[in-house]
């Protein structure tokens, strides 16, 4: 058997903001956390092809993403965090960086939300707190049983990242199952 060509690590940098981390007075989050983004397959039935875990910087809003297991060519960015709605990128893109906070069609169906007019910045959406896809009655029903306790600490039901679950997270939630939002895919 011949030499086996590995491919070479891909470094690309992720603009994301989780919707409920985000201060507009300051522009910045209000902590860092840890996203995982997947690669998956431009062509149809969009194969999971690699991951990545990444930090978002609460000040630049971007993550550092390595892949390991990729080789050139375009790929659908599905991004993954522990209480937001999984948001796809709109098109297979090309491995280089990608921002998802400049325009809602920067991801697939425009499934993200403007959380601030100055500067233009799009979230993705806070409130899946179970990861089924939807932000409903039993993501609600969560975070206000964790609000009524007092729970605090690095907890799925906290989709404001201040460390602590309040009326702030269940507005949040609430809004958003009032409105219906899922995970929008190819």
């Amino acid at each position: 058997p011949g030499p086996y060509l590995t491919p070479a690590a891909t470094t690309v940098s992720i603009l994301a903001i989780p919707e409920g981390y985000y201060n507009p007075s300051t522009d910045e989050l209000n902590m860092s956390d840890t996203v995982r983004v997947y690669l998956h397959s431009g062509i149809s039935p969009f194969s999971k092809v690699d991951s990545a875990i990444g930090i978002i910087n609460p000040v630049t809003h971007s993550g550092i993403f390595t892949f390991n297991n990729v080789s050139n060519g375009n790929y659908y960015i599905r991004l993954v965090h522990r209480n937001c709605i999984e948001t796809w990128s709109a098109v297979p893109q090309a491995l280089s960086n990608y921002d998802l906070t400049s325009s809602a069609s920067q991801a697939y169906g425009n499934n993200l939300k403007q959380v601030d007019n100055s500067p233009i910045r799009f979230a993705i959406f806070s409130g899946d707190v179970n990861q089924d896809g939807t932000i409903d009655a039993s993501d609600l029903s969560d975070t206000d049983n964790d609000s009524f306790t007092g729970l605090s600490g690095y907890v799925r039901t906290d989709v404001t990242g201040d460390n602590f679950v309040d009326a702030a997270d269940v507005s949040i939630v609430d809004n958003n199952a009032f409105n219906a939002v899922s995970v929008v895919r190819p």
